[in-house]
Order: C-alpha cells, then structure tokens, then sequence
C-alpha cells in the first residue's frame, strides 16, 4: 500500500517491553508522503508507545525505525552515540503534539512557536517571527501572540501546540491523542485544524479515540491490539468490513456507546 520511493517513516520488527509487560510484539509500518494514518485501538493496546518510540521519546527494545533517509535499530532500550546522532536528526524531520500540550508555560504564545526554529534550527529571528505569526494565524490565534499558555483554553494550547510542530517544517507530524485531555465543546476547533492540515497533504500519524473523525480523514486506518496490528486498510476497510474479530467487536462497542449516549 505505500510507495517505497516516497517513504517517509518506516517501522519494522518494533518492540518494547516495560519490564514483564510486552507492550509492543513486532509491529511493521510504513507511511509515504501525504499519508493520515489514524491507530485506533483500546487502552493499552500499545498506541501511544508505537508513536513515542518514532521520535525514540522512548526507546525501543528491538527493530528499526526509519525518517527519511536515517534510520536507527536499538538494542535493549539503549542508543549507541552514534545513533543518538541520527535520533537528533530524525527528530528535526518530525514534528509532535502531545495529548497534555507541553507548552512551555513561562514563554508566551509566540516564543513557544519559534522556539524550536531558532535554538535547534539556527534560523535568523526575524523570518521565525514572521513565520510563527503566519502559522498562528492559520490556527486562528495570533491575537494570543503574547499571551501565556495558563491564560488560554486546552483547545487554544493544542492549537499553538500544532503551530509550534508545524514552525518546525517536519515531514511528518505525529499527534498522541491530541483532543483526550479537552472538553467535549473544544474538541471541535482541534479537529478543524488538523482537518485543513490532512486537505494540504501533510503527512500525519494520529493515535485517536475519534472514530468518526478518523474516518472520515484518514487515507489508512490502523487498528491495535495487545501490541499488534490487527487491522491496516483503507477506512472503508477497517470500519466497513474488519476481517479481525477483535477489531469488530471494538468497533461495534465504540458505536454502540455513542449512540446510547
């Protein structure tokens, strides 16, 4: 399903323990440019740690991931030094938005977003200012500019917290669940914007508990389950006609709740 000649992320043989618990089994996953690739799965299915270990926020046990033309295998949880080099650069291709935002509260608005760009980046101030404000505006927030993240909504820090990644100029974005910790009325203003980013063709990874938005956004759909993928097609595939028993039954759960409540 994915054009090799344009890969963007790979993923192979991935595992990872947290002591006797093997969180992730072998996982094998590629995603080429212009890819949304929605994992979807129950709690503790291993999601959240697939995503964490592309940027190597956690290491790996064993397998390889790949960013473009680098690539690292770990062993036993640990880097050599020459792959925590390689980690730095894969890092600088990926752009991450955390479930809890990791805004840095004592920077405002603005200095959160060109944050990266100048001090990691090296890029001269004036075109990260310019750049930042343009990004803010695009996710509806440059009047913040010179607020502080303790005086905006949990959508309005999400939101800077996607202007922030994008600064970056990442190949791919990675989002850990990036709507769990709001309310259910600010839960829509995120999606927009992650919408408008999936119309552009941005290559994005989103760990998601949203069936409907991953539905209807996503090119595949990824479903997860004790460590495995179980599911991985088209969303016509996996939520029209799931060959895993475990992935319908999730499904069905899931619609089943949302049309009771």
């Amino acid at each position: 399903m994915t054009d090799t000649s344009k890969t963007v992320l790979s993923i192979a043989g991935l595992r990872k323990s947290f002591g006797a618990n093997e969180v992730l089994r072998g996982i094998d996953l590629a995603a080429s440019d212009g890819d949304v690739i929605s994992m979807i799965g129950a709690s503790g299915s291993g999601k959240s740690t697939l995503l964490r270990c592309i940027p190597m926020l956690e290491i790996p046990d064993a397998g390889t991931v790949g960013v473009g033309e680098d690539r690292v295998s770990p062993r036993g949880g640990r880097l050599t030094r020459a792959e925590e080099a390689t980690v730095r650069r894969m890092r600088c291709q990926l752009g991450f938005v955390f479930q809890n935002f990791n805004l840095w509260p004592h920077r405002t608005v603005l200095e959160n977003v060109i944050e990266a760009p100048l001090f990691v980046q090296g890029r001269a101030r004036s075109e990260a200012v310019d750049e930042a404000m343009a990004l803010l505006d695009k996710v509806g927030l440059a009047a913040k500019r010179d607020a502080y993240p303790a005086h905006l909504s949990g959508g309005q820090q999400q939101r800077v917290a996607i202007a922030r990644a994008l600064a970056q100029h990442p190949r791919a974005i990675l989002f850990d669940e990036p709507t769990s910790a709001l309310d259910p009325e600010l839960v829509g203003e995120v999606l927009k914007v992650i919408r408008s980013l999936a119309e552009e063709g941005r290559t994005m990874l989103i760990v998601t508990h949203e069936m409907g938005f991953a539905r209807e956004v996503s090119s595949r759909v990824v479903f997860l389950h004790q460590g495995h993928i179980e599911e991985d097609g088209t969303p016509a595939e996996v939520f029209g006609a799931p060959k895993s028993e475990r992935a319908r039954a999730f499904l069905a759960s899931h619609f089943d709740r949302n049309r009771q409540g």
